[in-house]
């Protein structure tokens, strides 16, 4: 992946209204928004037995609780945003949790769930390796750009297995001035450093933080939420 600057980089951000930021909402949230997930998203999934699922960390451990940047960026959406617009972030970053090497020829998708097109999560010679995270990302004006916070965001398709990824309160970031010199860097620090990330220290506790996601082999068993369809 190519390099970034520091990661300790502080964007020049908007102040945020605290009314509106559910980045900063109490961890008793984050487990009622998982609770109403696992009861509400595909409750009529039949597991894969082959492909990759994407599943929430809520039980971290030493290697998936390290988020750390920089981070490659996929963007899952086709139009490009305009310099000088103000936009909110939405997003999940997901980790590698296999102990696989995936490239461009492994097709693997992504898309957001009320997009009709797919997004390619590698190109040209964009490597995914093991523990490796990937951000990804929309930019738009609307408040929470998915029809629901407990059932819907980024649909990934994952060598013919097919599971949700839900950003959740901690995925949506507000009032970004997009500047493509430095947006890379800020998406960095939002990830790593944020309200949503709880300044980096909620990975260790998984359920805080609700955009955290890895994928493993379909046929491993998880006790953590994965929204398979």
């Amino acid at each position: 992946m190519p390099d970034r600057p520091s990661a300790r980089y502080r964007p020049n951000l908007e102040s945020l209204e605290a009314k509106q930021l559910p980045s900063t909402v109490a961890s008793a949230a984050g487990h009622r928004v998982a609770a109403e997930t696992s009861r509400q998203a595909h409750p009529s999934a039949v597991k894969p037995s082959h492909g990759y699922l994407i599943y929430r960390i809520t039980n971290p451990d030493r290697f998936n609780s390290v988020v750390k940047p920089p981070f490659h960026q996929v963007i899952v959406q086709r139009d490009q945003p305009i310099p000088g617009q103000t936009y909110n972030v939405l997003s999940v970053v997901v980790r590698n949790g296999t102990a696989r090497t995936f490239v461009a020829a492994d097709g693997l998708e992504v898309r957001l769930s009320q997009q009709n097109y797919t997004t390619p999560i590698l190109t040209g010679d964009q490597q995914w390796k093991p523990g490796e995270w990937i951000v990804f990302y929309v930019l738009t004006k609307k408040y929470y750009p998915v029809p629901s916070q407990v059932k819907s965001g980024f649909l990934f398709n994952l060598d013919g297995a097919r599971s949700v990824a839900i950003p959740g309160p901690s995925g949506i970031f507000q009032r970004v001035k997009y500047d493509p010199a430095t947006f890379a860097r800020t998406l960095d620090w939002i990830t790593a450093f944020g309200p949503g990330s709880q300044g980096g220290a909620g990975y260790k506790y998984g359920l805080p933080v609700t955009n955290v996601a890895e994928f493993v082999s379909a046929k491993t068993n998880r006790i953590d939420f994965s929204g398979y369809f």
